[in-house]
């Protein structure tokens, strides 16, 4: 009788720990023409598609057995996903279907204007509509950039790696958590100090606040026009957005971010107009003119049918 109630109490006790959200949002598929035509992607393959007014839908299942770490969009291809591990995930129709390359072991989808991915320590580009190897590293990639067929970077526990011949050789010391994305042709990454990697340059950098204070880098993006965004945090926990034009940093007004909320996406177009995204499922559209209002993440899922998963392998 006493076993049973200290047992009956346990299971009570555990009932009312707090218990974390699931994450709606993990990635994205960007446009850098219009940042109301970003596909943004659940960490199950679940696709949020615009209307390019400020509302996404999501009219179908997720699908993808691993946790999502990265979307890209190959031309004649769709969208790919991966997770931690092999097989990635390309979209057809409605399904996921998985892709392989003939490799195993972690995955990684590259940042950049650029579809490429890393599967162990073989890099693969998407260039005229297939999947090409053009290298190999020491130790299978952190993170991954490409911007073009030869123009590729990877992330290592020792810094960045470019891409030499069939190898990837050593660029730059600054470790990083991982590179930038958006449209624009130079690479930029988040040093582990919570500065701004220039990869090209191999220059660090750490833009202020409004108050002066440092901006802890969580993302960061390159427009097409060059100009690089910094979305972070400062020493408060308050959001804080920062762009580098021109040769300077500029404070921009920052959208209105929970404090315990992560942000996934920091999308910028040519018009100037920003998208962020968090873990949350929180959507913010900036204006050129420094405004921000509100996403909205809608659902017209249909009836659920029997059958198998979503995912299939071919």
């Amino acid at each position: 009788m006493i076993r049973t109630l200290a047992l009956g109490l346990l299971l009570l006790a555990a009932s009312a720990l707090p218990v974390a959200a699931e994450p709606a949002l993990a990635a994205a598929v960007g446009s850098p023409d219009d940042v109301r035509q970003t596909v943004l992607v659940g960490p199950s393959g679940q696709l949020w598609e615009p209307d390019g007014s400020g509302t996404w839908t999501r009219r179908s299942a997720g699908g993808v057995a691993a946790d999502v770490g990265g979307a890209t969009r190959a031309t004649g291809m769709g969208i790919v996903v991966a997770g931690r591990a092999t097989p990635l995930y390309r979209r057809e129709g409605d399904l996921w279907l998985s892709l392989r390359f003939g490799e195993r072991g972690r995955t990684v989808v590259a940042a950049g204007p650029r579809a490429a991915v890393a599967v162990g320590r073989q890099v693969f580009i998407h260039s005229a509509g297939k999947w090409k190897r053009v290298g190999a590293t020491v130790r299978p990639p952190l993170a991954l950039w490409a911007g073009s067929d030869t123009k590729i970077y990877a992330a290592s526990d020792t810094g960045v790696l470019r891409l030499a011949g069939g190898g990837f050789v050593a660029h730059a010391p600054t470790p990083i958590t991982g590179f930038g994305t958006g449209a624009g042709a130079a690479p930029w990454a988040i040093a582990t100090d919570g500065g701004v990697l220039d990869v090209t340059t191999k220059r660090l950098h750490h833009p202020t606040a409004a108050d002066g204070g440092a901006i802890t880098a969580q993302l960061v993006t390159v427009a097409a026009d060059g100009t690089v965004w910094v979305l972070g945090r400062t020493a408060t926990g308050a959001a804080a957005l920062a762009q580098l034009r021109k040769g300077a940093w500029t404070v921009a007004p920052s959208p209105p971010l929970a404090a315990d909320d992560l942000p996934v996406v920091l999308a910028v177009d040519r018009a100037g107009s920003v998208l962020v995204a968090t873990r949350a499922g929180a959507v913010h559209l900036g204006a050129a003119d420094g405004t921000w209002k509100a996403g909205v993440l809608a659902e017209a899922l249909p009836a659920a049918r029997p059958g198998p998963a979503p995912a299939r392998t071919r």
